[in-house]
């Protein structure tokens, strides 16, 4: 791979983790030259990808000035975890009728980890354990949305779920193993509306808990 793809990469993970942990400020508009210090790479990955970025959400670009980190709304939360309802909702009746033995492990240990997470002795606010559990948030909803069988559906659900990782930072839960138990015991019995209905609470509650916080 041109080490030039490897540092656009790099330099777009940096610059979204930073954005995302607060780092960044949002009424500031930054230069290139800025995001360039920032991330330690010359113009060009750098620009490149702030159009990614840009595409996605996390910045705006001001004219002949700059980029400007993007805020969130309260429109931006409920759009968004309408969505996802629609489309995880769906998914999960299909996965409940599709779903392997391998699939179930790979939940179960996701599960099982988040539960160690939860316990640790070293379990904080820190922007390092939202990481951790925000991970294998990530992996729980992606295994089901695959074992739906829809790989439009996973590819929309996991575009969502890029764009809540600003909002799921202020989810006090998002380490919290109880909230996929419900589901993984409906897909376990292959049942498609107890796994949906699951799904859709799971999903409602974390909206809810993360619109109080705005």
């Amino acid at each position: 791979m041109p080490i030039i793809v490897l540092k656009k990469e790099k330099a777009y993970q940096e610059i979204k983790q930073a954005i995302i942990a607060g780092r960044m400020e949002l009424t500031r508009i930054y230069t290139i030259n800025e995001f360039s210090e920032i991330v330690g790479f010359g113009g060009t990955p750098v620009r490149e990808a702030l159009v990614i970025l840009a595409s996605e959400g996390f910045i705006v670009p001001i004219p002949r000035s700059g980029y400007q980190v993007k805020s969130l709304s309260i429109y931006d939360v409920l759009e968004i975890f309408h969505l996802r309802s629609v489309l995880e909702v769906e998914g999960a009746g299909f996965a409940a009728e599709r779903i392997t033995d391998a699939d179930i492990h790979l939940l179960a240990e996701n599960n099982r980890l988040e539960q160690e997470l939860a316990s640790s002795q070293h379990m904080n606010e820190s922007y390092q354990s939202y990481r951790t559990g925000y991970d294998l948030n990530l992996e729980f909803h992606q295994t089901i949305a695959r074992a739906s069988g829809n790989m439009r559906l996973l590819d929309l659900v996991g575009k969502l779920l890029g764009e809540s990782e600003r909002i799921l930072v202020k989810d006090p839960n998002i380490t919290d193993p109880q909230q996929h138990n419900e589901i993984l015991e409906q897909l376990k019995l292959r049942n498609k509306l107890g796994a949906q209905e699951a799904m859709k609470k799971h999903i409602e509650d974390t909206k809810n808990r993360l619109l109080s916080r705005f």
